[in-house]
């Protein structure tokens, strides 16, 4: 079996990304023969990683991997164009034997496609050519089958893979944190308003008036911007911030597993994977009721300060707590399996394949 999943790969550290990142590791770690075509920024080189470096130039390897029998999983958001011109590209392309699947990953998804029957009309030719097609919510699922995609071809699935949960070692500015600060909470932050940055910062306000030691630590882009920055003045939670910027997704999972709960105040969600490392760690998580959330999470009311920072008091009183996990890496697994069967993929080996994908560009 070959697999080829198609996405964002890290660096950045984005959701989407984390679970290529994961996917493919748990694939090689079962000796799958397992590559990933990075259409995201390019981070640094790793193996079997390749980039993008143009529309061309990603057009032609793709090309390799699907007359090559390989199963193509793309993994995208759903949300914007850019995203359903990718889904409609690849399982356009020609490639007879190569089986295609697809994960959708926003929580925007429903609303993106419900405000345009243009939309949800794309969206169900783009997606016409693809064996199975993984929503990571109910909510996505419904908005899939709304558009006019067979049920049959649609199955909910979590983007996680418990199974490569590892948190790393952390900067040193973690530990100092950790030291100075009772509760240390933790948050992923985006300079996108979807992520609740001003939400946090009220509730932070709120618990700092009855406990001065209580920190707040975000982690992630946009900690610099004049925004930001904006925010933290006017809300008056200088005092109680640690802003640690973009960390390795190792050592972000280090700073969660040391913080005494983990905060997702977002106004819209997919099926975050940041909430469900927390708990697979064990600490408490607070997250927005904007969707389903995982067992044992702390959800508060979507918007509502007071109420988050009453869920993170309940939270840290109550202490860790490990809840079961799931993983999707044993599920796609058998589902490759299942459509390479079908497909019959082809046996050609590695140095094959690579003549075969440098004569596809040299053309």
């Amino acid at each position: 079996m070959k697999v080829l999943l198609v996405g964002d790969y890290p660096p950045p550290y984005g959701g989407v990304a984390i679970h290529v990142q994961q996917l493919h590791g748990y694939l090689r770690g079962c000796g799958v023969e397992a590559r990933v075509l990075d259409i995201g920024k390019g981070g640094r080189p790793a193996p079997d990683v390749l980039p993008m470096r143009s529309p061309t130039h990603f057009g032609l390897r793709l090309a390799g991997f699907l007359s090559s029998g390989w199963t193509v999983h793309v993994h995208t958001s759903g949300n914007n164009p850019k995203s359903w011109v990718l889904a409609g590209m690849v399982g356009g392309m020609p490639g007879l034997r190569a089986s295609r699947v697809i994960t959708l990953h926003s929580g925007l998804l429903p609303d993106y496609l419900a405000a345009s029957g243009a939309r949800r009309n794309f969206a169900r030719v783009a997606l016409a050519g693809y064996a199975r097609v993984v929503a990571v919510s109910g909510a996505v699922r419904d908005a899939l089958l709304s558009c006019g995609v067979p049920e049959e071809k649609v199955v909910v699935l979590p983007a996680f893979c418990a199974s490569q949960v590892r948190p790393g070692p952390v900067p040193a500015v973690v530990d100092a944190a950790r030291a100075r600060r009772k509760p240390l909470l933790a948050m992923a932050h985006h300079p996108s308003p979807v992520y609740g940055r001003k939400l946090a910062f009220r509730a932070l306000r709120r618990l700092a008036e009855a406990n001065p030691h209580v920190g707040l630590a975000l982690f992630g882009p946009g900690t610099d911007s004049e925004e930001f920055l904006r925010d933290v003045r006017d809300l008056h939670v200088a005092g109680n911030l640690e802003v640690l910027g973009e960390l390795e997704h190792s050592a972000a999972l280090g700073l969660i597993a040391r913080s005494d709960a983990f905060l997702r105040p977002t106004t819209h969600d997919g099926d975050s994977i940041s909430v469900r490392e927390a708990l697979a760690l064990g600490v408490p998580c607070v997250a927005s009721d904007v969707c389903a959330r995982p067992e044992g999470t702390r959800v508060f009311a979507a918007g509502d300060a007071e109420d988050l920072a009453r869920a993170v008091t309940e939270a840290v009183a109550a202490g860790p707590s490990l809840h079961p996990s799931v993983d999707a890496g044993p599920e796609l697994l058998a589902l490759y399996a299942e459509l390479a069967g079908t497909a019959n993929p082809s046996k050609q080996s590695h140095e094959d394949f690579d003549t075969g994908e440098t004569r596809h560009a040299a053309q």
